[in-house]
């Protein structure tokens, strides 16, 4: 019987005061030393030598990121290395800031929606974050805020999102045994005393939105040149979805007879499945499409950038792709008479009261089909 694992809690951890070595499990030991000091510790077996191999101070290092440091080091004993002969070939090496990064974002890849968010993360990080080719060891203070002062006041929530990125890299090389000593990109109790906080210098403002009367004229723009980010744009403004639904839609998703596109919960922001009826104009952007390869399998910023960047490489517009799902509901509202109900669903907003949900969601479907294809129409017959 397989022994067992994750024995310990955060309480445990925190309260354990006999001296020795305190499971849990898979070779990962809290050791209490005679002083009280606490350290964490992965004993392993290669090629019959017991070995023993310090994982950090349980004051910096917490359980769970033990817990990943010890299965990221067994995986390396599982492929026939022994993990502290790696580690110190890393540190002789001096691993990099961008091969820790790729590192990171390649274990967090299964637990992420779809595929968009590495591309986000690798992009943010290129275009904001330490040279890639620095040591890991070497970032420090100075190198974070030479990274985030340019941009955080001016594109704070990039900032934000780059800030917690650098972090969380820093954070897995510290577990790797590539970096010690504290977190240079933390903000409570350090970068917070250095730069404002993003909600000074920056409110939130609601996306940006074209009028719907001008959308018509852009998409025969974007219909004049074929290119996957102009069909992708083309698609979000027909079927009035948010960007990272449509960057990660994959194939299975769509059924074409049926004109449907099924997202599944966990690649909406709501966590719920939504069902989108397509338009014949949207089933025709699709149709054409290769299928080995996801249909729109853009950046986070790709449609964004097209839209906003001045010509010849951009539309030169100033709204967000966002927007347009404002002006699809801005249309419904003052042109149609789709009840206010079918156009939150095809927004894929729930409907507040449950009971009018329940009773009206057998129809919603024909009805939002109705919807889409006036919205489809409007965007052609208006030109």
């Amino acid at each position: 019987m397989a022994r067992p694992i994750n024995r310990l809690s955060a309480r445990a951890v925190q309260t354990a005061t006999a001296a020795g070595y305190h499971a849990d499990g898979g070779g990962l030991y809290l050791l209490v030393g005679p002083t009280g000091s606490k350290s964490w510790v992965l004993r392993y077996q290669l090629r019959g030598t017991r070995r023993e191999m310090g994982l950090g101070s349980a004051s910096v290092v917490t359980l769970h990121e033990a817990r990943v440091a010890a299965l990221a080091q067994r995986r390396v004993l599982a492929g026939g290395d022994d993990p502290i002969a790696a580690r110190r070939a890393a540190q002789a090496a001096g691993a990099t800031f961008g091969e820790c990064a790729d590192a990171l974002i390649e274990s967090l890849r299964p637990g992420w929606k779809n595929g968009a968010q590495a591309d986000q993360w690798a992009q943010s990080l290129r275009d904001y974050g330490p040279d890639r080719a620095m040591p890991v060891a070497g970032v420090d203070t100075a190198t974070v805020m030479a990274c985030l002062r340019p941009i955080w006041a001016a594109k704070t929530e990039t900032a934000s999102r780059v800030r917690a990125r650098i972090e969380r890299v820093l954070d897995w090389a510290r577990v790797h045994g590539l970096r010690a000593g504290d977190n240079p990109a933390r903000w409570r109790g350090h970068l917070d005393h250095l730069l404002p906080k993003p909600s000074k210098v920056s409110r939130p403002d609601h996306h940006a939105a074209m009028p719907y009367a001008a959308v018509p004229a852009l998409m025969a723009r974007l219909a004049d040149r074929d290119g996957r980010t102009r069909r992708a744009l083309r698609f979000a403004i027909l079927t009035a979805a948010r960007t990272a639904e449509v960057t990660g839609a994959q194939w299975a998703e769509f059924d074409l007879e049926a004109a449907l596109w099924s997202i599944p919960a966990g690649r909406m922001k709501g966590g719920r499945p939504h069902v989108v009826p397509l338009s014949e104009a949207a089933v025709a952007i699709l149709r054409p499409l290769p299928r080995n390869q996801p249909p729109f399998a853009l950046t986070e910023n790709a449609m964004l950038y097209l839209l906003q960047r001045q010509p010849p490489k951009g539309l030169g517009h100033p709204y967000t792709v966002h927007g347009f799902r404002s002006s699809f509901r801005d249309w419904a509202a003052e042109t149609t008479d789709h009840a206010g109900e079918v156009v939150e669903m095809a927004l894929a907003h729930a409907i507040r009261n449950r009971a009018e949900a329940a009773y009206r969601r057998g129809d919603l479907l024909d009805k939002r089909r109705a919807l889409m294809g006036d919205w489809a129409g409007y965007l052609s017959d208006r030109l």
